[in-house]
């Protein structure tokens, strides 16, 4: 069957949860009334985690039990995350620094683009699943990706943090790498809410759906059949604060047009290395990785954290201005990645893995 290259990018652009972002980008336009409480936002976050964690977990002990030889692809797969997030991290930092920003926003921005943005990686599970659920038969997406999520976070986060701080002792400013407790970095990096909530998450579904595979499937039931709708809520909530984030990008000053070019572009190109590293994973361990695993890996290698990353940076990097690497994450990249970046992901992967 031929497959029409158009319509692919179209129902990408106009699946329900891109569209209910832009309607909450939208409603801060028109000044709408329209609010959902931080409470709310926070309950909905902690429950995409959970469910992403669940389900990444449980897809990760059954494909290996069903395909033993994939444990070798996740493996591999782990250890390019760790590679790829603490390049990342290093080579947005200094390309930041090239165009004009300071070492402690540079280094604290780099962070930001080096780790995960767990909102990215949700709805590209979504679009993957719904990509296997059309082809049963085809192994374009196990399940078992979003466990790789820690392995490209926390790295980015320390590697952000440790060279930011010598770069700074190197300034002089302040007290350089001594400024900041290694425990509290330590502490923030792997035991934030996002990192924390999804890596115990992952465990429990892993181990549950080992001894007990029969109470993880009324539990993945639950989660599953929830997510799309929460999904939904949480993406009109995200593109109310991209929305609100725009007013804050005067504070680039000068090197505004450059931070965008940055933000917009990079992880793009962040993506698409990942998509590039997977295809190699794919031709060292044939039928191991799909199509939709790239393409989710991408999700995680191209996005820009705002959970984790704000927490630790607060913490690690406090002489940073959060109103220069927030407004770039939250009002810049997502919003980019979510309308057009996992579209171009998308076809990528496609093309690569021969789907179109």
């Amino acid at each position: 069957m031929e497959i029409n290259l158009f319509e692919i990018v179209l129902s990408g652009l106009f699946a329900p949860a891109i569209l209910f972002f832009v309607f909450g980008m939208l409603t801060i336009a028109v000044k709408s009334d329209l609010i959902i409480p931080p409470a709310m936002s926070i309950g909905l976050s902690i429950f995409l985690l959970v469910s992403i964690g669940l389900e990444g977990g449980a897809k990760a002990i059954e494909a290996i039990v069903k395909y033993p030889d994939i444990l070798g692809a996740v493996v591999a797969v782990a250890i390019l995350a760790i590679i790829c997030g603490s390049l990342f991290a290093i080579l947005t930092a200094k390309t930041l620094k090239g165009i004009g920003l300071s070492t402690a926003d540079a280094w604290a921005a780099g962070g930001h683009y080096g780790a995960v943005s767990s909102a990215t990686l949700a709805v590209g599970v979504s679009i993957a699943s719904d990509a296997q659920a059309l082809v049963p038969s085809a192994r374009i997406f196990a399940g078992w990706m979003p466990a790789i999520y820690p392995f490209m976070d926390s790295p980015a986060l320390l590697a952000a943090i440790l060279f930011g701080r010598i770069s700074l002792a190197k300034e002089g400013s302040i007290e350089g790498i001594m400024k900041t407790s290694t425990k509290k970095i330590l502490h923030h990096s792997i035991f934030g809410m996002a990192v924390w909530l999804l890596v115990f998450s992952l465990i429990i579904g892993a181990l549950s759906q080992f001894f007990s595979p029969k109470e993880m499937g009324d539990t993945l039931y639950f989660f599953d059949g929830m997510f799309r709708g929460i999904l939904a809520l949480f993406l009109i909530d995200m593109g109310m604060t991209a929305g609100k984030q725009l007013n804050f990008l005067k504070e680039l000053g000068g090197n505004l047009i450059k931070a965008v070019a940055v933000a917009l572009l990079l992880p793009q190109i962040w993506g698409t290395i990942g998509i590039l590293g997977m295809y190699a994973i794919h031709h060292m361990l044939p039928g191991t990785i799909g199509w939709g695993d790239a393409f989710v890996f991408a999700t995680i290698a191209g996005g820009c954290s705002f959970i984790s990353a704000p927490a630790a940076m607060r913490v690690a990097i406090p002489e940073a201005n959060p109103s220069i690497y927030l407004p770039m994450s939250v009002a810049l990249t997502f919003p980019f990645n979510i309308i057009f970046g996992l579209a171009i992901w998308k076809v990528v992967c496609m093309y690569l893995w021969g789907a179109l």
